[in-house]
Parts: structure tokens; sequence; C-alpha cells
């Protein structure tokens, strides 16, 4: 125990890819994937109500959509910045 040497793990070739890091960009390129399918579904909602909202003309309802599009639209935009943060940080 105290005295013993440590094992160490076995040598890769240098030409060897890592499998650790394959499997990072493997799950990495799922997770944008990801973002961007849910980015595009929330910018489509955003673009719905915005639609709406154009033809809607009491006020409360007007309000009730323009809320909406909000909320779907600054959804959409943060989940794009962070696709652009991935992709540069990844490059």
């Amino acid at each position: 125990m105290a005295g013993e040497a440590k094992r160490a793990g076995p040598k890769r070739r240098q030409d060897d890819p890592d499998p650790a890091r394959a499997e990072g960009e493997k799950v990495g390129a799922r997770i944008d994937a990801a973002f961007e399918k849910l980015a595009g579904k929330l910018r489509a909602r955003a673009d719905r109500a915005r639609a709406k909202l154009d033809a809607a003309t009491e006020a409360e309802k007007r309000a009730v959509l323009l809320r909406r599009y909000e909320l779907y639209a600054d959804a959409a935009a943060y989940l794009e910045e962070r696709l652009v943060d991935r992709g540069g940080r990844s490059a």
C-alpha cells in the first residue's frame, strides 16, 4: 500500500484517437443538434404568436399575445446564443 508502485494505464500510440475526446465530440454534437431543434421550435412558436398578434384587435388579447411572443423569442435567442458560444469553444 504505502510502498507499492502505482500502475499506469495503457499507453496509446500517437496516431490513435483519444476515446474520451471522441465520445465528448459525439455527445457535444448531439447536444448542439438538440439546441438547434428546440430553438427552431421556439422560433416557430414566436412567429405564430406574432402573426396572431397582428390579427388581434382586443387590447387584452394583444397584451397576452405580445408577452407570449416575447417569451418564445427570448428563449429562442438564448439557445441560439449558447450554440454560438459552444461552437467557439469546440473549435
